[in-house]
């Protein structure tokens, strides 16, 4: 019936998201009013009678005007005038090439009517309900013990929700934008959001965060009652980035303290976002304790696969929500490290830090300037004899070029690579899948490498991995981590015993490599 609606539609140029909603909450709401005024049941509606009535009753008015005479609407009727809106809609959206808009899985709309009956929550405020529709059509929070307000920016999708839920009492529909003030007078025990990300608000003045995550959760707080939670998605580097972000986050802390964070599993967004997400919970009471976790997807359900819980004022103190580290099964050997008396100091203090060139396919070719990439950097070391080159001129690249000495860092793909570039004939550039660390005096490239490939390091690393899967880190995120900074003579002491050891197990290698080529070619030879 859907696909049928659609082709229809599509055979008349009627193909954008919105118009497909429109002519089919046009249908039903025609359908409803013949319903209401018992014409439905006359045993045949003519084209021009149907018409007549759609004008009447889910006209321009509403709708705009109709794009396609009396015959096209009668065929659009007969086709759609019983369909479930709420499916038609969530098939439409997820087809939508052009705006991506996100459908979110069900399970986050489970967990959220947990929170809500475990708490006795009766008032919920959904916002940006389009992307919950999924969850709202399978779950059973639109039971009547819930009185539940759906906010929604577009009013087509407005006036779909207040068709599809008019028989719902307990059911109510806004139009309106988180990323303003809403004037609502009401206040709701629970707030289930996921708001646009990585968006600059530019009309919003006078505050302290621009980010579109932290302007809705900031007009959608003040929604909240004395005892209620607002449960939101965010994406990793409001956790952890520092500068306006990080004052955003104490501010918030005070005003509605963290209860909870919880990691999401990677893919549960897919194909609409492909960043690490967490679901934090904020309250407008003090929390004694704040439980935070990583959440495992089992069958249809968020269930938790590791949770802690770290005393409130103990997390207020906290300088980002990198909870990654805590959860880490190296997390001994972490607080170990923070808690040294060895003083620290942050990479972007000690190096300047930059990312590579982008370099597209197209564009290798012999050339005068040899590009590293991630597939050079093999068990620690660049591969010098496999660059591939590009022809370009010298003063046009110099920005992003790699000078014996630097520590360069995969900062894309699926593995963590570290090397010390070598001495090497000719000019080298960084490809943009590698972050360059160009070191100051106090720090030596291959300490830095030593103690960045270690358990603790790598953890410090993938505490700033904004991607799921697949490795994505960010120049100024990597310059917040901190190395342990010991005198130049100790950090030379551990380079030339990792060194020397590094060389004898590799002596110890080819040795038994070599052996063992030998003894095969005996034994082969033996036989015959």
């Amino acid at each position: 019936m859907i696909e049928t609606f659609w082709n229809i539609c599509l055979l008349h140029n009627i193909s954008t998201r919105d118009q497909l909603l429109r002519e089919a909450v046009r249908v039903v709401q025609t359908n409803r009013a013949l319903q209401l005024q018992g014409a439905a049941h006359k045993s045949i509606l003519e084209p021009e009678t149907l018409f007549q009535w759609m004008n009447q009753y889910a006209g321009e008015r509403e709708f705009g005007h109709f794009p396609g005479d009396r015959d096209l609407f009668f065929r659009l009727y007969q086709v759609g005038k019983d369909m479930n809106l709420l499916d038609y809609a969530i098939q439409t959206i997820q087809q939508d090439r052009i705006t991506s808009e996100i459908v979110v899985h069900t399970s986050i709309v489970d967990r959220f009517k947990d929170m809500c009956e475990e708490h006795h929550y009766r008032t919920l405020l959904i916002a940006e309900a389009e992307k919950y529709l999924r969850g709202l059509a399978e779950s059973q929070l639109v039971k009547p013990s819930f009185t539940i307000t759906l906010i929604t920016e577009n009013y087509i999708i407005a006036k779909l929700l207040k068709t599809y839920f008019e028989s719902f009492p307990n059911v109510h529909i806004i139009q309106g934008s988180i990323y303003q003030p809403l004037p609502l007078s009401e206040k709701y025990d629970a707030i289930l959001t996921i708001p646009k990300l990585g968006i600059k608000m530019d009309e919003v003045k006078d505050a302290i965060i621009r980010d579109s995550e932290g302007v809705a959760v900031n007009h959608l707080i003040p929604l909240l009652q004395d005892t209620g939670r607002i449960s939101v998605t965010l994406p990793a580097r409001i956790l952890f980035q520092s500068g306006h972000i990080e004052q955003w986050r104490e501010q918030i802390n005070e005003s509605a303290p963290v209860h909870s964070v919880h990691m999401l599993p990677d893919g549960l967004f897919r194909p609409y976002i492909s960043v690490k997400t967490y679901q934090i919970e904020f309250g407008r009471s003090p929390s004694q304790q704040v439980i935070i976790g990583r959440l495992l997807l089992h069958k249809m359900s968020l269930e938790p696969e590791r949770e802690i819980s770290v005393h409130g004022e103990a997390f207020a103190r906290l300088e980002n929500w990198r909870i990654d580290m805590l959860l880490d099964e190296h997390q001994d050997s972490l607080r170990s490290f923070q808690e040294a008396p060895v003083p620290k100091v942050k990479l972007r203090d000690v190096a300047d830090i930059f990312r590579g060139k982008s370099v597209l396919k197209q564009d290798l070719r012999a050339g005068n300037i040899k590009v590293l990439n991630i597939s050079n950097i093999e068990d620690g070391e660049v591969r010098t004899d496999q660059l591939e080159t590009i022809n370009e001129e010298e003063r046009k690249i110099k920005r992003y070029e790699i000078l014996p000495g630097d520590l360069v860092m995969a900062c894309r793909g699926t593995v963590n690579k570290l090397a010390v570039f070598p001495e090497t004939e000719g000019t080298v550039i960084a490809s943009a899948n590698i972050i360059v660390i160009r070191f100051k005096e106090s720090i030596s490239s291959g300490y830095a490498k030593i103690f960045l490939e270690s358990p603790v390091g790598t953890t410090l690393i993938q505490s700033f991995q904004r991607g799921t899967t697949v490795l994505n880190l960010n120049p100024s995120d990597v310059g917040e981590i901190e190395l342990p900074l010991l005198p130049h003579n100790e950090q030379n002491n551990r380079v030339n015993r990792y060194n020397e050891e590094k060389e004898r197990y590799k002596q110890k290698i080819r040795e038994a490599t070599d052996r063992w080529e030998q003894v095969k070619n005996e034994i082969y030879s033996e036989l015959y």
